[in-house]
């Protein structure tokens, strides 16, 4: 552009000097219009060149492009297509549209409200109030939705009955988010109904033989009737009906110890506890939350990817053995967040915060669907006889927790505007407004861009992650002072308008053993086996989609040498097609390596676990061999 503008300068100016030999009212006429020309063009010029020094490239991240990816599969993916009538099958029954899951009545359904209460997408072809219409329309008489035919005595209660609890608890939440978007006073009376049955049933289901039965049945256990407390909180704080929070105080003590029991529900029920307590604020709720929450990260069923499995101590209760589940991943990721901002622990931020990096994003499909991946001890993720795409409930029960961990990207506390997670994200409110992004996508340097600011000064606190080794913020490549508090470098001053801030992080290189303890890089020597890399937030992996070679039999055996004195150097080749599209080069790392079935020493790129999710499906492998010297 700056190159163009300069030739037409020179142009006009060419012919200033061409004009002088002609008769004076020719030239004046040439002078007048080319000076017109000339004025024009200088504006233009001085317009550019402020455009150019004031628009900042926003680079989209990771977080983003994960969000994107889900919600074009749900709006646009084909097999199965995601129409009204495919949703509201489990509800309307009608045998037209049958599909897996239909005895889960209202699953699918609610989720759906849940989520595209809160998304509303241009284009989509879901009329939402249309949906939330039929849906309603379909309520029995009794105010369960689904089969009319199931009895809801004691000793009579089956599988069967445990599948509709869990569907309506699912479209009883998904009924409130509506009612919260849209204020409709038809569904608010439809969820009334939907209570009142859930009441009606209790006492057949809290009987302690009931409880024994299905405390250990997987899917269709207890926690199928434990998850309504969400719904019966939200549906409480909407009436105000004492009946409906004293049920959820009920029922909450009744969920069994971890066992064999569905993590999804069970992590769900913890959620719904959580929410009692920011509801009535009793100790005791909160203190049950952590206590349970606790017991996972201490058990074996914690994943060094920073999940849960599908079930707890549940090696090959499931159609595929031991695996992870994308609903269960998203309540674990919720939950970790709820906790953060209930009290205030930065563990709980941390927690969530692995999850999203790794778990979540692995657990994405190339898509934009979640589900289920086989999980293999000593090695990490192999594949599976068939792909666990869970559109029926993954897919949204994912997208929501995604954008709930958008939504607190940054938060307001007391004044103080807290930047949580490394993502993209504007904020705006009455003190300041500003972007944070990532300045590029090969090094872990963010810009903050302020936008408009009061004359007072403000606080920004930025959260001082526990994966980065450092961390320096600059303004004109000035240090700026700040304070450390909270887990947070808090900087307090007089902003201006346009001012850029850069946040440097360098990443910390850490490995993590089978009892998930860490130990960095300067305890190790020698030989290790068997324990996992971390790269700053990243966890890093080998699969056979992308180094088909480390992974060629016999492999089990391969020795990763990592050179201390050389580790800021090793970094890949940045001119493969694999690694300039990728929104994550920064977390791309090349080791030699000793392949166990041939001499020599060959280079291996270990990248993190969630890039693999970008292709078809691969064996995973994250834990290792490595010889450090």
């Amino acid at each position: 552009m700056n190159n163009l503008m300069i030739a037409i300068a020179l142009f006009l100016l060419s012919a200033n000097v061409f004009a002088e030999k002609f008769s004076t009212e020719i030239q004046s006429f040439f002078k007048m219009r080319i000076t017109i020309c000339f004025i024009f063009l200088i504006c233009f010029s001085c317009l550019s060149l402020k455009s150019q020094q004031t628009n900042t490239k926003i680079l989209k991240s990771e977080l983003d492009y994960r969000i994107e990816m889900a919600t074009n599969r749900l709006l646009y993916g084909k097999e199965p297509e995601i129409t009204k009538d495919f949703i509201l099958a489990c509800v309307t029954l009608n045998p037209k549209f049958n599909r897996r899951f239909t005895e889960f009545s209202g699953d699918q359904s609610g989720r759906y409200l849940s989520v595209f209460s809160k998304l509303k997408v241009a284009g989509n072809t879901i009329d939402i109030k249309q949906l939330a219409k039929e849906i309603i329309a379909t309520q029995k008489p009794d105010g369960r939705f689904g089969t009319d035919t199931l009895v809801f005595e004691s000793s009579k209660l089956q599988g069967n009955h445990m599948a509709l609890l869990w569907g309506n608890g699912r479209l009883l939440t998904g009924l409130m988010d509506y009612y919260e978007a849209y204020n409709d006073k038809d569904v608010l009376n439809s969820a009334v109904k939907l209570g009142d049955f859930l009441i009606s049933v209790t006492e057949s289901c809290i009987q302690p033989e009931v409880i024994e039965l299905f405390k250990r049945k997987g899917a269709m256990g207890f926690i199928c009737f434990t998850q309504n407390i969400e719904g019966l909180v939200k549906l409480y704080k909407a009436t105000n009906n004492q009946k409906y929070i004293q049920l959820a105080q009920k029922i909450y003590p009744l969920l069994p110890e971890m066992g064999n029991q569905h993590t999804h529900g069970y992590l769900n029920t913890l959620r719904g506890v959580l929410m009692l307590y920011n509801t009535t604020k009793q100790q005791d709720t909160k203190d049950f939350v952590e206590f349970r929450y606790k017991q996972v990260i201490e058990s074996k069923d914690y994943l060094i990817t920073g999940g849960v499995p599908e079930y707890f101590e549940a090696d090959g209760t499931s159609a595929d053995g031991h695996r992870d589940e994308g609903c269960s991943e998203a309540d674990w990721l919720m939950l970790s967040l709820e906790l953060w901002q209930a009290t205030g622990e930065i563990k709980y931020l941390n927690n969530a915060e692995h999850c999203l990096n790794n778990e979540m994003m692995f657990n994405q499909f190339e898509s934009g669907d979640f589900g289920s991946h086989h999980i293999e001890p000593n090695f990490g993720f192999k594949l599976s006889y068939s792909e666990g795409r869970a559109w029926w409930c993954c897919d949204y029960h994912c997208l929501q927790a995604m954008l709930q961990a958008r939504g607190l990207i940054v938060t307001n506390e007391n004044g103080t505007k807290k930047i949580n997670l490394f993502y993209h994200s504007d904020f705006k409110d009455s003190d300041i407004s500003f972007s944070f992004s990532k300045m590029n996508q090969s090094t872990p340097t963010f810009r903050l861009k302020i936008g408009n600011a009061v004359s007072n000064p403000v606080s920004i606190a930025m959260r001082k992650p526990d994966w980065a080794k450092n961390m320096t913020i600059k303004l004109n490549n000035e240090v700026l002072q700040s304070k450390e508090q909270d887990g947070c470098l808090v900087i307090t001053r007089k902003w201006k308008a346009n001012e850029e801030v850069t946040i440097n992080l360098e990443y910390t290189l850490q490995f993590i053993t089978k009892k998930n303890k860490t130990i960095s890089l300067n305890n190790l020597s020698g030989n290790v086996n068997d324990v996992a890399m971390q790269y700053g937030p990243y966890l890093m992996s080998i699969d056979d989609g992308f180094m088909p070679l480390f992974m060629a039999e016999p492999a089990l055996r391969n020795v990763i040498k990592i050179n201390k004195a050389s580790i800021a150097l090793l970094k890949p080749d940045s001119s493969g097609d694999r690694i300039k599209n990728t929104l994550l080069p920064d977390g791309y790392l090349t080791f030699k390596y000793i392949h166990e079935g041939f001499y020599g020493e060959n280079n291996v790129t270990m990248r993190p676990v969630s890039e693999v999710s970008h292709q078809r499906l691969a064996n995973v492998k994250f834990w290792f061999r490595f010889n450090f010297y």
